[in-house]
């Protein structure tokens, strides 16, 4: 009997290391008629949380979307992160403000700083510091599929 539970339980640790976790959702967001960046998609609750923690590096053109079900003020906090992030506040596919937030290398939330959105805001844009400059409100945003 010993021998059929550590075959079953052999077979079982084979079978779950060719599982594979499914690659993140991706998508194509514009920010006015010049930014194009290739972003991954924050949609559920526990992307959301951990976004781009622990990242060493976001590659220029890339970055993640964060999409909520409905408009109302966001906030967003940089536990876990080791680099700058810019980000827009996306409200009906329009920045309503930008800014840059700064690492912070805590992985405990509450010990990091807090950023509050300026407004109620629907859609959340993560980019490399910098990507955002000279970007207004009002300027427009569109999401459209990855085709890689």
């Amino acid at each position: 009997m010993n021998a059929r539970i550590a075959a079953v339980a052999a077979l079982v640790a084979v079978l779950s290391g060719c599982a594979t976790t499914p690659a993140p959702s991706t998508a194509v967001v514009d920010v006015g008629t010049g930014l194009e960046f290739r972003v991954q998609l924050a949609t559920t609750p526990d992307q959301q949380r951990d976004g781009l923690s622990g990242r060493d590096e976001l590659s220029e053109g890339t970055g993640m979307l964060f999409t909520f079900d409905g408009p109302a003020e966001r906030q967003v906090w940089m536990a876990g992160m080791k680099i700058s992030l810019d980000v827009a506040w996306i409200l009906d596919g329009q920045v309503i403000a930008t800014e840059t937030l700064e690492p912070c290398t805590t992985e405990t939330q509450h010990e990091c700083p807090r950023w509050t959105s300026p407004g109620d805001a629907d859609t959340l844009l993560e980019v490399p510091a910098g990507a955002l400059d000279g970007i207004e409100p009002g300027t427009t945003v569109t999401t459209r599929k990855d085709t890689p």
